[in-house]
Parts: C-alpha cells; sequence; structure tokens
C-alpha cells in the first residue's frame, strides 16, 4: 500500500507472519489446511457494522479454496500453537500498531 516492503527486521520480527501473531487485538492468525493460515481482521467499534455486514454474506468453498491455494499465500508446516516466537515480545512502536489496524479497517 505504501509502496515499500515493511521493515520486519528493524521492528524485532523475522516474518509478516510473526508480526500479525504479535497483534492478536487487531488480526487473528487462524489454521486453515495443510500449514496455510487466514488471517482474519479485529473489528472494533468504527468497524463492527461491516464485519456483520461480511458476515452475511455467502461464500461458496471454490471462493474460499482459490484464495488458500494463492502461490504467495503464507505456508508454515508447524502447528500454530507452537509459533517459536511466541515468549519474545519485539517492541512494536504504536504508531505502526495504529497504521496496520487502520490498513485491515
Amino acid at each position: 500500500m505504501i509502496g515499500k516492503p515493511l521493515p520486519l527486521c528493524d521492528l524485532g520480527f523475522r516474518s509478516t507472519l510473526e508480526l500479525v501473531a504479535d497483534m492478536p487485538e487487531i488480526v487473528r492468525v487462524c489454521p486453515y489446511e495443510k500449514g496455510t493460515f487466514i488471517l482474519k481482521a479485529i473489528a472494533d467499534e468504527s468497524t463492527k457494522a461491516i464485519a456483520q455486514l461480511v458476515a452475511k454474506q455467502k461464500t461458496s468453498a471454490k471462493v474460499q479454496k482459490s484464495a488458500a491455494a494463492k502461490p504467495d499465500a503464507v505456508s508454515l508446516s508447524k502447528n500454530p500453537q507452537s509459533f517459536p516466537w511466541r515468549g519474545r515480545t519485539p517492541v512494536l512502536p504504536a504508531r505502526v500498531k495504529a497504521e496496520l489496524q487502520d490498513l485491515l479497517s
């Protein structure tokens, strides 16, 4: 969106998945199938109505499968409960967290 890669190393993370896993109040990492994950944005008061509308939409299995099969989808073979970065707490600046939350909204 800003035309530059995220400065993951500067923020203390090794991957984008590691970054979002450290922000459970903004995004939820959900295991999908075959070691892939789906990232679900967490609605706040300003986006709750939109989230309810999206939840009411009908989805087809074909659309969900094609989204999960994209080559740029994040794929890990590890169990999501045993992320190697759990327990370490990189410092994520509040400004960056707010910008990511705004982007996900």
